[in-house]
């Protein structure tokens, strides 16, 4: 079951976006109690019904592997192509990630994600900042992994959600995906933690998580402590 839904989510990726690997590192919020742990974060992952409109099942494989590399043609999009990377500009302390399926979605429906990582303070108000600038300036690029593939990419931005300290959403798609119509990626940040969720767009899914998700996603992280 692991292999297969890891194998599906890489398709996901693929065809529009993911969110994974923790690149680790040393912690830099010295008096602050460093940034959250995976164990921490594992606290704050959904599970069955928690989020309104979704099936949460927490998985304890890696979703993407060393291999995983990947590097933008346009160095103004980097901070979206870091989102599919093991080794972003902005490192990735802990990680920890779900499966979502939508509610009354089809058997054969592609699975969406939510993953938690944890960065220093700085890092992740960095990370949305360079998002937020990208969204602004980066229409599309050209994707590279050291797994051996390349792809193009398009990018829109989309409204955010009310919810979190701050947060971005776009559509990310893949241009060889003939009839595809990519994939909704929105980043939430609570304190030194990043929440992004992948949500394909195949399935029906047009706009960002709804506040009425992320905030009670927002509000697990601050109440496992992990927000800080």
């Amino acid at each position: 079951m692991h292999g297969f839904v890891r194998r599906v989510l890489l398709s996901a990726a693929l065809s529009g976006a993911v969110a994974a690997g923790a690149a680790c590192g040393p912690a830099d919020d010295a008096g602050q109690g460093g940034p959250p742990t995976a164990a921490e974060l594992a606290a704050a992952l959904p599970e069955g019904d928690d989020l309104p409109g979704f099936t949460a099942r927490p998985q304890d494989m890696p979703l993407l592997e060393k291999e995983d590399v990947v590097t933008a043609d346009d160095p103004a999009c980097r901070p979206v192509s870091d989102m599919m990377s093991v080794r972003p500009e902005h490192p990735r302390r802990a990680m920890v990630w779900a499966t979502l399926t939508a509610d009354g979605a089809p058997a054969d429906a592609p699975p969406g994600s939510l993953v938690l990582t944890s960065h220093t303070a700085g890092d992740a108000r960095a990370w949305l900042d360079d998002l937020r600038k990208a969204l602004s300036e980066c229409e599309g690029f050209t994707a590279t992994s050291r797994r051996g593939w390349t792809y193009r990419f398009t990018v829109k931005p989309l409204p955010p959600p009310d919810a979190g300290d701050e947060s971005v959403a776009y559509v990310l798609t893949n241009t060889s995906d003939i009839g595809g119509k990519g994939n909704v990626m929105t980043v939430v940040r609570t304190g030194s933690v990043l929440a992004s969720y992948l949500l394909s767009r195949d399935t029906e899914w047009s706009g960002a998580v709804p506040a009425s998700v992320a905030g009670p996603q927002h509000e697990r992280l601050r109440d496992a402590g992990a927000g800080r």
